[in-house]
């Protein structure tokens, strides 16, 4: 009996929620934001290609509720200025979950994998055999990158079919090795999703869900 009721109760559940899958072409959707470490500007320009679109739709008692959950994987160059101490240039690969409500609004989750490079702000010079000293140019560091985001926006595409949508984002950048530790740095994120009609157009897998 203690096995029968979850099997019963699993095989009430698969009744009431059907999957269907299919293949559909999408486009690659580019990204641009102002890219702000604290008070220091910058920029971001990338890419999102999508991997996967699930539709949820729960039938509601004033009608039917459809909830969109995005994956892409991205690739994304970013830059900050921070006067006197470096401008930093970096690029990332990562991975982005979205999830978009029946009214537009998103949020959404973006772990990063990268490269940094810092060039340093003021004059910096090195000291070479017999005590010469020369200016050093393009002094700087290289650090693995790690990042995590995670961000809110407004897709106006589902909602009044235009093909961009708006988003905020905050990220923190971990970079190594800097004095043997990681060295933090938050960044905050405005921007814009472009999506075009046809650009590094791919067949993804597609799935309706209905409850």
């Amino acid at each position: 009996m203690k096995i029968v009721i979850p099997l019963l109760f699993c095989l009430t559940l698969s009744l009431y929620a059907q999957t269907t899958d299919s293949l559909i072409i999408k486009s690659t959707n580019l990204t641009l934001s102002y890219n702000s470490s604290l008070i220091y500007p910058g920029a971001r320009f990338g890419f999102e290609f999508p991997v996967t679109n699930i539709e949820i739709k729960k039938k509601k008692s004033n009608g039917e509720k459809v909830v969109i959950n995005e994956k892409f994987i991205t690739a994304q160059l970013g830059w900050y200025h921070h006067p006197y101490f470096h401008d930093n240039f970096y690029f990332t690969g990562g991975w982005t979950t979205r999830r978009i409500k029946p009214s537009g609004f998103f949020s959404q989750f973006s772990p990063e994998i990268g490269y940094s490079r810092t060039f340093l702000g003021g004059t910096t010079y090195t000291v070479e055999e017999y005590n010469e000293v020369n200016i050093t140019k393009w002094a700087g560091y290289n650090y693995l990158l790690l990042s995590l985001g995670v961000g809110l926006g407004y897709d106006f595409e589902k909602i009044k079919d235009k093909p961009f949508a708006v988003f905020s984002k905050f990220n923190l950048l971990m970079m190594y090795p800097y004095n043997s530790t990681f060295y933090l740095r938050p960044t905050i994120e405005l921007g814009i999703i472009y999506k075009p009609k046809s650009f590094l157009n791919h067949t993804i897998n597609s799935k309706i869900k209905t409850k």
